[in-house]
């Protein structure tokens, strides 16, 4: 039985960004690691994989909403922007690859709704669509990536009650990556990069052993 916890590897992603699938197989290759975890649901991962073997796998996915359209619009002048989210699609092929689990440890479907029915108020929810207009005026003014990343999660989570649930994301996250930890020698987060060091924080509060590439 294994007495210590493995390192963790955080590396945290900007969605959608064809780019950032080349910093998955950089950390990847460099940590060697036993399991890969993956800050989607395991809905959002099954669908990922569906997508990916079906006939259709080279067109990429519909935006779901007008705040996806905005989303990929702005991070465009970055780069290209794909969907589903090519750093996770580059941890998935890996994993196929080398043999290792994929293990989903975000909010499933229903923690995300329970959360949501519970701490976003009435009053949020109708400021919605004023909010989706305000997108078509929005102008980010980040320079890079990441900070985009952090510009658009202060302005679409910014209330009260979307807090609440990215807090409720981050605990979720980093209580799944504390216990796989504790049975892998080496383990690889793949993580939004807003949320990434939150998490790293509080894995490191925890006692776990970060491990760092760069």
């Amino acid at each position: 039985m294994k007495k210590e916890k493995g390192k963790i590897l955080i590396t945290g992603t900007v969605k959608g960004l064809v780019s950032e699938s080349q910093k998955i197989q950089d950390h990847f290759t460099r940590f060697d690691p036993d399991v890969i975890a993956i800050s989607v649901s395991k809905e959002g991962l099954e669908a990922m994989i569906k997508h990916l073997g079906s006939d259709d796998v080279t067109e990429d996915v519909a935006p779901d909403n007008i705040e996806e359209e905005y989303y990929v619009k702005s991070l465009e002048r970055f780069g290209d922007v794909s969907k589903p989210p090519p750093s996770f699609v580059r941890a998935w092929e890996l994993s196929v690859e080398k043999a290792i689990s994929i293990i989903p440890v975000d909010l499933d479907d229903v923690e995300f709704t329970d959360l949501y029915c519970h701490h976003v108020t009435g009053v949020e929810w109708l400021k919605q669509p004023s909010k989706q207009r305000s997108l078509a005026r929005k102008k980010f003014t980040s320079q890079t990536p990441e900070e985009f990343a952090l510009e658009w999660d202060a302005f679409m989570n910014g209330t009260k009650g979307m807090k609440s649930i990215e807090q409720a994301r981050v605990n979720k996250i980093s209580r799944e990556v504390n216990e796989l930890s504790k049975k892998f020698e080496r383990v690889m987060l793949v993580v939004d990069y807003e949320r990434a060091d939150e998490v790293t924080e509080i894995l490191a509060s925890s006692g776990c052993k970060l491990a760092n590439i760069d």
